[in-house]
């Protein structure tokens, strides 16, 4: 279903921004997306991915030292937001890491 042209137009074409305006539940509930597959056959490894993104931020916090480029201010970060389902930075920020 994942590259079926009736419910994802182009569906073999990278594009990310076709999920901003959807709410798809990645777990299953939604059959459109099945990243880890659904019902008896759905992947075993899933709750461990899901808690690994947590770990894998977190192991970068502790690792690097990070700072702002030299000609970004610290208290002149753009903060607008572009709207859509959730609430995003218009303009990404740029960081520097630093191993520890």
């Amino acid at each position: 279903m994942g590259r079926d042209e009736h419910i994802w137009p182009e569906a073999g074409k990278f594009m990310p921004k076709r999920f901003l305006e959807r709410t798809i539940d990645y777990k299953g509930g939604d059959l459109e997306l099945i990243p880890f597959g659904a019902g008896r056959r759905i992947c075993p490894g899933m709750p461990l991915a899901v808690r690994m993104v947590h770990v894998l931020l977190a192991s970068l916090l502790i690792h690097f030292k990070w700072r702002l480029p030299a000609e970004v201010e610290g208290n002149r970060i753009d903060m607008t937001e572009k709207f859509g389902v959730t609430l995003a930075k218009a303009n990404h920020l740029c960081a520097m890491a630093t191993p520890t």
